[in-house]
């Protein structure tokens, strides 16, 4: 049993999200944690692994997954991109409402298609205060919704820019979250 997802099969969090629909068919919700991600990594399934994997971690874990996701990119990110990576990065060491209020700010002049973008929205719908307005009454975010994020800044830092490694950015980023699974910091060399 991994440390930090210590779940004896994958349907709590399976209830989380969904797999695509020719995935879906083929997981068995009493498998381990541990077998999922071997079947998922056969069938080179890896936007459904990616997404597990932004599920199955506990929050903060989750976001630095996708912190670590993220900086493997860091060739391609605009300044505000990489201004957006380092306040998460600092915002996961030490969770402050200002820093997550001024990450808030700073994605919102960023496109959907930014990778940083998801992470930052991780960071502000982690569930750590309101996403309603400053002066509005509190609004707390859904239940794992900070996790939709962390698949889609890993997904999209996959994918965009397009570029041929991403089958080597995938299979560093999985690695990282096995160890961050096992209790590790999640970069692995190798």
């Amino acid at each position: 049993m991994m440390k930090k997802v210590p779940f004896q099969a994958v349907a709590p969090i399976l209830k989380h999200f969904e797999l695509s629909d020719d995935v879906v068919e083929t997981v068995d919700p009493a498998l381990s944690p541990e077998q999922l991600v071997a079947h998922l990594l056969k069938l080179e399934a890896n936007i459904d692994l990616a997404n597990f994997w932004a599920h199955a971690l506990p929050m903060r874990e989750s976001i630095w997954w996708a912190c670590i996701g993220v900086s493997k990119r860091t060739d391609v990110l605009k300044p505000l991109e990489k201004q957006v990576l380092d306040a998460s990065i600092a915002w996961v060491k030490s969770p402050t409402e200002p820093l997550r209020r001024q990450i808030e700010v700073l994605i919102e002049k960023l496109s959907n298609e930014s990778a940083s973008k998801w992470l930052g929205m991780a960071v502000f719908w982690s569930g750590a205060g309101s996403i309603a307005p400053i002066d509005n009454p509190i609004v707390m975010p859904a239940e794992f919704l900070y996790s939709k994020a962390v698949g889609g800044a890993v997904n999209t830092a996959a994918a965009l820019p397009e570029w041929d490694g991403y089958k080597m950015f995938y299979k560093d980023v999985f690695r990282s979250a096995m160890d961050l699974a096992n209790g590790g910091t999640g970069t692995v060399e190798g």
